[in-house]
């Protein structure tokens, strides 16, 4: 009888001992409304938990989360026609305070529309219109990402909504068929706004908060084109049939109508393509015989058309071996360190990463011809990627280079064990610490075209952030509110910001703290 009193006790114990659960309720109205004005059905996205958890706001604008155990939430809100919103300091809970209340005030999302006219002033249906943001390969080079898209109707009209605010380059081409669509009788010249045939001539038009900014276009008129030739292996100079995809970069191939398949001898025709852009793929064979190309088509407008030919030359995925070597007397454990090649142009494919086996040595498969960069993570702390060749080449000075036929250079990395490390404080105008800076360490002139020697890294809730494996050397620290990614890389992007990047010598191992000023966003 006393065994159960006993364990009845401990339950009560237990239960009482156990933290209660928490919650997490707010409300999401629309901003700088001088009348409250709730937002209904706004989605909000709960992490840091087991699970992340979703919710949706009711008439009133007002949400819970219940039932969550102590810790560390994260918060983002969406709703449509209004921009996202990311609750900028983390949300506690504790066994002291079990209940929190928060709030987001949405701003209004920009759209941009506009009309698409021909030469003589008649409206263009089933023109796809682009809305493109300025982005950065992976070397710090400039080009024009798609963010959203929208189609004319048969008014000419089109809309593009829900738009972050920002500046932004606009694109007008026709669309591309997809695999049930009737072939196109006629295209239109792709056309940059104000109606240049260039990236390099395009115009930025700036979408603030709220506001619909109008983009209209004309264009002419344009001629398709037929796109021919032969397929052939690259290594025996043999033809080889294969099958062919063109799509626009970015756009999942399996969706063109733009498909053929050659034939024994190789030789292939793709109808009705219209002018543009293209990401050309062809493969022969499968598993270890399949042979491959991937290339860039550019298909200029003209009034008469015409056929574009091209040989398509295939070949093997190539193998690149290789071995991670580190500094004299230094050790680690080389097992958790990754290697990967990414690739400078985007639209074309990487390899996936691999591990480092116990003696360093290295195996990259399924590598198609172009041009790469060399990454290494999961470094021991303060090591860092000092020196890499492939066969004789400086890989980190330039790319490296895969051609159609393997060389059987190997890639030898060298790992440096003196970096240094450096706590940074990021602090607004009002000299309050700040969450969710971008924090970039950026070499001295002489080491910029390195993009090894940066570190980048987010300031935490408390306002602060650790870079480590800092190759010893002089450096200037910034701090921006908002930041694309690589954008660092790009000199024009950083000449305006020069002066604001705070001096810093970085030596090895620790360093004093450092405190720097945030660059808010434009």
């Amino acid at each position: 009888m006393i065994r159960p009193l006993v364990a009845a006790a401990l339950a009560v114990i237990a239960l009482q001992l156990a933290p209660a659960p928490g919650s997490i309720a707010g409300s999401v109205v629309k901003s700088g409304t001088a009348i409250r004005q709730p937002l209904r059905n706004a989605r909000l996205e709960l992490s840091g938990g087991p699970n992340t958890l979703i919710a949706r706001t009711d008439g009133n604008g007002e949400f819970m989360f219940s039932n969550l155990p102590p810790g560390q939430y994260t918060m983002a809100v969406t709703c449509d026609g209004y921009i996202r919103q990311q609750r900028s300091t983390k949300i506690i809970l504790s066994a002291r305070q079990m209940a929190a209340k928060v709030g987001f005030e949405l701003d209004p999302a920009p759209t941009a529309a506009g009309w698409v006219l021909d030469n003589v002033g008649e409206p263009i249906a089933n023109v796809m219109v682009e809305a493109l943001r300025r982005a950065y390969d992976v070397r710090g080079n400039a080009r024009l990402s798609r963010a959203a898209t929208g189609i004319t109707n048969d008014r000419g009209e089109y809309r593009i909504f829900w738009l972050d605010p920002g500046d932004y380059f606009f694109y007008a081409a026709s669309p591309l068929p997809a695999g049930d669509d009737p072939a196109p009788e006629s295209a239109v010249a792709p056309t940059y706004f104000p109606g240049v045939g260039t990236p390099e001539g395009a115009k930025p038009v700036r979408l603030d908060i709220g506001r619909e900014v109008r983009v209209d276009f004309r264009l002419q008129h344009a001629a398709l084109w037929s796109v021919a030739g032969h397929t052939m292996n690259e290594v025996s100079g043999r033809a080889v049939p294969a099958a062919l995809t063109m799509a626009p970069p970015s756009v999942d191939p399996s969706l063109s109508r733009y498909q053929a398949q050659s034939s024994a001898a190789g030789q292939f025709a793709i109808e009705g393509v219209a002018p543009g852009s293209y990401i050309l793929v062809a493969k022969s064979g499968a598993g270890n015989q399949e042979l491959t190309a991937v290339e860039r088509i550019e298909i200029r407008a003209a009034p008469a058309g015409g056929a574009y030919t091209t040989t398509v030359s295939l070949s093997p995925a190539q193998v690149i071996n290789g071995r991670l070597f580190l500094e004299s007397g230094a050790s680690a454990d080389l097992r958790q360190i990754a290697v990967s090649l990414t690739s400078v142009d985007p639209a074309l494919p990487s390899p996936p990463s691999v591990l480092a086996r116990t003696d360093g040595q290295i195996t990259l498969n399924g590598i198609v011809p172009g041009n790469y960069v060399v990454d290494v993570s999961n470094l021991p702390q303060d090591f860092y990627l000092k020196a890499a060749r492939f066969g004789d080449a400086d890989v980190l000075e330039n790319t490296v280079s895969v051609g159609k036929r393997p060389t059987g250079d190997p890639l030898q990395i060298l790992l440096g064990s003196d970096g240094g490390h450096l706590p940074v404080k990021t602090f607004d105008s009002k000299g309050e610490l700040r969450t969710g800076v971008n924090v970039v360490l950026i070499p001295d002139a002489s080491r910029r075209n390195r993009r090894e020697q940066y570190r980048a890294g987010l300031s935490g809730d408390d306002g602060q952030v650790t870079l480590r494996g800092i190759p010893p050397g002089n450096y200037k620290a910034f701090g921006w509110e908002e930041l694309a990614p690589n954008a660092y890389l790009n000199p024009i992007y950083l000449e305006p910001y020069e002066a604001l990047g705070v001096p810093v010598k970085i030596e090895a191992g620790g360093n004093p703290d450092l405190s720097i000023r945030l660059i808010p966003k434009e």
